[in-house]
This record gives structure tokens, sequence and C-alpha cells, in this order.
């Protein structure tokens, strides 16, 4: 883990970014390439001040294990501190695809905004998805990271934390053009006739129509899976300091808090734990060898010595000025505990 200080880097104010946490993309002068910065959750009733950490921590516990991750890094921009991470795509002539877009071409009644309806987005589905876009060669990106978040307990991977990288050919690019444009208002700028026509043809209740979204998916030039990205909802992020010392010290209440962890990812639509999902998984006949193997390579490179030496360090860079976020012992030693209760229950499994 390395330490930016992005203060005299260029923040790109135009480019909004979803998702709930607050989120910056900068211009990095040193290598010319786009940096996501990102803070943790703060909201009215809600302050989870070291989720950056969480961050920084499960993607460095995810590249140790093998699993194909995008690191994250500490950065300060004046009195502010996140954690950084590159653009994962050359933004001249490929897009980062979530996961949520291809879902939808596929089934059109998918809402994730819809709360009534979360329980649509389960495994099946996303199995179902994959094969109608043959793209079956990606079930062992899943796995990876359903694996992955049962080891860092990661609560929100939703469908659009996750996702494809399309290399754009010509006719995905003007409409992923077109798709950007009206997403970041860049229409005005065209005649107002012109400009009705392009929403009136392309898109419908502010969206993309699905038959282009479905063109630009399906005339994409090339596709790969991402790297996983956004567990930072891991790790007891969401825990009070006062409830970090109730659990501390006592394995029963470890236990109970990993029980309770549920994956995001439903099982044949209903939410259920990290760890008895991997368990379905595993007495799946087409997925289990996929599964162990997975885990096998996780326990194989997993170094307990290591991680407990990348929680006492990981905040040593930290600048005096931002000592309000650094973490304290019992979190550090809580954070490792949940880690290495994690670890031993999917080596059970197997």
């Amino acid at each position: 883990m390395q330490l930016f200080d992005i203060s005299t880097w260029t923040e790109q104010r135009w480019w909004s970014t979803g998702g709930t946490r607050n989120k910056k993309i900068y211009f990095n002068p040193n290598d010319n390439l786009q940096y996501y910065f990102k803070q943790s959750l703060k909201k009215e009733n809600k302050d989870y001040k070291y989720e950056f950490w969480s961050e920084i921590i499960a993607s460095e516990i995810g590249l140790l294990c093998g699993f194909d991750v995008l690191p994250y890094h500490l950065a300060v921009s004046g009195g502010e501190v996140g954690c950084l991470s590159k653009s994962m795509i050359d933004p001249d002539k490929e897009e980062l695809v979530e996961g949520g877009k291809y879902i939808q071409a596929f089934d059109n009644t998918f809402n994730p905004d819809d709360r009534k309806l979360r329980h649509q987005y389960d495994f099946d589905l996303i199995i179902r998805m994959l094969k109608s876009f043959q793209l079956e060669r990606f079930e062992k990106d899943i796995i990876e990271f359903l694996v992955f978040d049962s080891l860092i307990g990661n609560s929100d991977r939703h469908q659009e934390n996750w996702a494809f990288i399309t290399e754009h050919s010509t006719l995905s690019k003007s409409i992923a053009e077109v798709e950007f444009d009206f997403n970041h208002e860049t229409l005005q700028k065209i005649p107002n006739w012109l400009r009705i026509f392009v929403r009136g043809y392309y898109f419908s209740k502010g969206k993309l129509r699905p038959e282009y979204n479905k063109v630009k998916l399906l005339m994409a030039k090339s596709i790969r899976f991402s790297p996983i990205y956004d567990s930072g909802c891991s790790l007891g992020r969401e825990l009070t300091d006062d409830r970090v010392k109730q659990l501390i010290n006592n394995q029963d209440l470890i236990d109970a808090y990993i029980n309770k962890g549920e994956s995001e990812v439903h099982w044949k639509n209903k939410k259920i734990s990290h760890l008895v999902l991997i368990k379905h998984l595993l007495n799946n006949e087409e997925l289990s060898t996929m599964v162990r193997s997975t885990i096998e390579r996780m326990v194989k490179r997993f170094d307990e010595a290591i991680i407990l030496e990348l929680m006492n360090k990981v905040d040593v860079n930290l600048p005096t000025e931002c000592n309000s976020v650094k973490i304290p012992e019992e979190r550090k030693q809580l954070m490792s505990k949940l880690v290495l209760s994690r670890f031993n229950r999917l080596k059970e499994l197997i």
C-alpha cells in the first residue's frame, strides 16, 4: 500500500459517479491517468469513519490470497482522507459495464430500485444471464468474488459492484457516447430540436432504451471480467467502538456476528449468509470443482502472520493531522479475528 497526496491533482468535477459513498475522480499529472478517490460513508445517522480502511485492507488480503482485486491505496487531499484506485479502463476505447446492465438487458423486469423486487437478484439469475450472452466462461469470476466476499464479510456486492470491461466496436462506441452525453448533460451543446430527437429516440424514463443497451453489449469488440472492486462494506466497518469492545474477546459473539452477515447475492430469491451460500455452491455438481479450487488456492496462499502485520502497519504512514481516522488497536485486533475466523470456516467446508 502506498500513500498519495493528491492535493495538487486536478479534480474532474463534471464527471459524476454512482454508489453510496462520496467519490471523486482525479487526473494524475504524473502518469496522465484517472484515479478514483473514495471516502467513508457518512450520513445523518451513519458515520462509518473506518470504511475506507476496510477497502484498502480488503484489497491487500485479496491480492495475498490470489484474487484478481483492484489495488486501493491511502490518499490525502487537504484535510480529507480516503482510498485511491486507478481507473480500470482506457476511456478512449473501453467501458466498465456493471453486471446490472447485463441483467436488465436479459430480464427487463429486474428493477434494483424497487425494494420489493430485490429478491430477484439471486445467483441463478446471474448464471442465466451469462448463458444468454454466451458468457459462461465468466462463471469462475462470479465464484471468485463470492468466495472473496465470504472471507472478508462484504455485504454489498450488488449489481453495480461487479462488472465487465468491454472494448468498443464502432457501433457500441457510438451508442456509449450518446449515453455518456445524456448522463453528463453535455447534450446541451447540440441544437434543441436534435436534443429532443436524441432523448426520445434513445432514452425512456431517463435511461437508455433496453434495445439499444442490448445492442451496445452484444456488439462490443471484446469483453473481459473486471478486477474485484468496491469491497469496503466489510471487516466490521459498521461496528461502533463500543460494539468492537464487546466482541473483541468473545468468540461466541464473533461467531454470531459472522453467522448474521448476509450475501447481497441471493439464493433462490432469499438472502442467506455468505458461508451458507458457499455450502450451496459446493453442493452443486456443475460448480463444486470450481468453488473448491478457489478455496484451496486461497488456503494455500493465506498467511496469518502477513495478515496481522498488515493490520498493524496499515496506518503507519497516515499524516499526523489525520490521526482522527487512525484505526484503534482493538478494532485492528477484531478485524484480524474476523478474517481468521471466516478463513477457518471456509477451510472447514472443503
